[in-house]
């Protein structure tokens, strides 16, 4: 089973992440106010056939899509739900799975209506992703190669993620230790956002024990410089400062020291302001965690 699969894997229920990912495409679809045949061809094949749906039986299908097509309605249109869909999605493969599905829908009849337009701008800042990721995940649409191209990230977040949880690891040490206590909450935390499926749980223990064991050093503006030269691409730095953020709030308390290196971060990794309040705004859809908690089952 793919990572993705197992993201999206398990019974059907009124907030499975399914919903809200065809809420895009029906907020993609209804955005004109004309329903081509086109687009309702592009909304069954994803629907029977794209990854994310695999192993959802027909009933479950119809039911999740009734859910999905009232609470549009309900809410006046799409654009309406844009909030609710972001919040749905709080990782950044469900979200990059939303914004492509709903590209699909909008270039399926060849005609990109300015409404369209207005409603993917919505949604891309809905989902905070930047102007690049939006632009390759349109492109992909248009090419209908949306599937391999999410494929393509998620293998690359695969490579990235050892340097993902090694800031996250410094986020921890930001009070001079890691504590055997934040070492267990940590594997929680990361075990809880979803985009951590690209690691078994054997890959993450392991990348949990390889960080805490470097972030020794205590020198976390340097540690930060070389890993921005491994973690190149905005995009990539910007969902680093989400995990980071997720692990500062995870036992909802606030440290100075933990906003001195978020500073530390920002300015390593050339984000601006909005990014950082994206980063922060994605990073509070997580609950809370007892970083003293026991280790998880």
């Amino acid at each position: 089973m793919s990572f993705l699969r197992k993201m999206f894997s398990g019974k059907v229920g009124a907030d499975d992440p399914r919903r809200f990912l065809i809420e895009a495409m029906l907020g993609a679809m209804e955005a004109d106010g004309d329903v081509t045949d086109e687009e309702m061809t592009t909304l069954e094949n994803n629907l029977a056939h794209h990854a994310l749906f695999e192993g959802m039986t027909g009933d479950e299908l119809a039911r999740i899509t009734d859910v999905a097509a009232d609470a549009i309605r309900e809410a006046g249109g799409g654009k309406q739900r844009l909030t609710a869909i972001a919040k749905g999605l709080p990782s950044r493969a469900q979200r990059s799975a939303a914004y492509a599905m709903a590209c699909e829908i909008c270039v399926a009849d060849r005609d990109l209506a300015e409404s369209e337009i207005a409603f993917l701008d919505g949604l891309q800042t809905a989902l905070a992703l930047d102007e690049t990721e939006a632009k390759e995940l349109f492109e992909a649409a248009r090419k209908h190669s949306g599937l391999l191209t999410l494929d393509e990230k998620s293998a690359r977040v695969g490579e990235l993620m050892p340097a993902f949880v090694q800031c996250m690891a410094l986020m921890a040490a930001a009070d001079s230790e890691v504590h055997h206590e934040e070492h267990l909450g940590m594997r929680s935390v990361l075990r809880a956002i979803p985009d951590m499926a690209v690691l078994t749980s054997a890959e993450l223990d392991e990348a949990i024990d390889v960080a805490v064991e470097r972030v020794k050093t205590k020198d976390a503006a340097a540690d930060l410089a070389t890993i921005a030269k491994t973690i190149a691409a905005t995009s990539d730095r910007y969902w680093t400062a989400v995990y980071v953020m997720i692990v500062a709030l995870a036992d909802g308390k606030t440290d100075w020291r933990e906003v001195e290196f978020l500073e530390k971060l920002q300015q390593a990794f050339a984000l601006t302001d909005d990014h950082m309040d994206a980063a922060m705004s994605v990073a509070q859809q997580f609950p809370a965690i007892d970083l003293g908690g026991a280790a998880p089952a």
